[in-house]
This record gives structure tokens, C-alpha cells and sequence, in this order.
């Protein structure tokens, strides 16, 4: 018995680190480039390297963290073709997601929908870019979980981890986070009117319109 608890707190302890090392690095709080020193993140975070360890593993395999021949981990850099293939995939996915989850509308999805909304909105308020990019995610992943199709909703977090750092564009780009909220209240609209093409041709738009600010950004650093 003593055993079982042991993995599950390790478990426990390497799935926070993985969230907050994946957090820091969409977000922007670790940069593209960045080397992550596994002995000050056990160190910070009051862990063991082992857990750490795993984490990094976990970050690798989804193709965030780069594993150097010296085991050094570096967060992986994307070539702008490469942000712009994952992009359009995402593109498809994410609409055609959009689209059947339009089709089987719950009262209960629609007011998750708006309660997320009505954080947003407190977000563009108070310029609170950070927060809004994690509410940006929780919105899109409860539309996509409502879709119906477990298959599809794990391609598109296959996808999306890939590219989902561009959500930082939010910090240096006050205009198209006030874009982005106007699209996500269009996108509500579409839904409860049962607009599934125009709600699915949002989300297109949107994802396309974060990648080209995101780059415009990134290009000119």
C-alpha cells in the first residue's frame, strides 16, 4: 500500500510540473530557445529531479521541449512554415469541430459558453492578456469536447500544443485580443442560432488571424 501511494504522489507531483512547465512555455514565460535547467526547476518547485525528469519527457514527446545530445532540454523553435502547416490543420479540425457541436446544442453548453465569455470580457478590462489566453483555451476545448467525436478532440490537443505558444500574441497585441473577444462573442451567436457553417468559418478565421499577428511579431524580433 505504501508503494501505491508513492506513484500515485510522483505521478501527482510530475503531471503540476508538466502543466506549469507547458503553462510557462505557451504563454511565453519561457522563450523559444530557452534552456530548462532540471535541477533549478526541482529546486523552485520543491521536487525531486526525478519527476522533473518525466515531465520533461512528457513535453519532448509532444514536441515542445528539444532533448540535445548533451540531455540538455531547450524549448523547440518553429519555423514560420512550420507554424503555418499546423495551422492550417488546426483550421480544419477546429471548424469542422465547431460545426458538429453547433449541431447538438445543450442548454448547459451554451451557458458554459457564456460564463467563460463574461471572464473574457473581465480580462479586456483590465488588459489581463495572460488570463485571457488560458480562458481563449478552456473556450475553445469545451466546444470541442462538446463536438461528440473523442477522436477528433484528441487530434486537434495533438495539434494544438504544437502551436498554442502563438496564444501570447495576446500580450503584445492589445488590438487583436480585442479582435479576438468580439470573434469569440460571434462565435456564441452563431452557435445559439445553430449557424454551424458560420461558426465553424469563425474559428477559421480567428486561428489564421492569431498565427499572422503572432508571426508579425515573432518576425520582428
Amino acid at each position: 500500500m505504501p508503494i501505491m501511494n508513492t506513484q500515485i504522489n510522483w505521478r501527482t507531483k510530475t503531471e503540476m510540473i508538466y502543466s506549469t512547465l507547458r503553462e510557462a512555455i505557451v504563454s511565453g514565460d519561457i522563450k523559444t530557445g530557452e534552456k530548462i535547467v532540471l535541477s533549478k526547476v526541482a529546486s523552485d518547485l520543491g521536487v525531486s529531479p526525478s519527476p522533473v525528469r518525466e515531465a520533461i519527457k512528457q513535453l519532448a514527446a509532444e514536441g515542445l521541449i528539444d532533448l540535445t545530445a548533451h540531455t540538455e532540454a531547450v524549448v523547440s523553435r518553429l519555423s514560420e512554415k512550420d507554424f503555418r502547416e499546423f495551422t492550417e490543420i488546426r483550421v480544419i479540425l477546429e471548424s469542422e469541430a465547431t460545426k458538429c457541436a453547433t449541431k447538438q446544442v445543450t442548454p448547459e453548453f451554451i451557458a458554459k459558453l457564456e460564463d467563460i465569455l463574461a471572464k473574457m470580457q473581465e480580462c479586456v478590462d483590465q488588459e489581463d492578456s495572460k488570463r485571457y489566453g488560458v480562458l481563449n483555451r478552456e473556450f475553445h476545448e469545451t466546444i470541442y469536447e462538446s463536438c461528440g467525436n473523442e477522436q477528433l478532440t484528441k487530434l486537434i490537443d495533438s495539434i494544438t500544443v504544437r502551436t498554442d505558444r502563438a496564444r501570447a500574441v495576446f500580450s503584445y497585441d492589445y488590438s487583436r485580443l480585442m479582435e479576438s473577444f468580439q470573434e469569440h462573442q460571434d462565435i456564441v451567436e452563431a452557435i445559439k442560432a445553430g449557424q454551424a457553417e458560420k461558426a465553424g468559418d469563425i474559428v477559421a478565421t480567428q486561428t489564421r488571424a492569431g498565427l499572422e499577428s503572432y508571426l508579425k511579431h515573432s518576425l520582428n524580433q
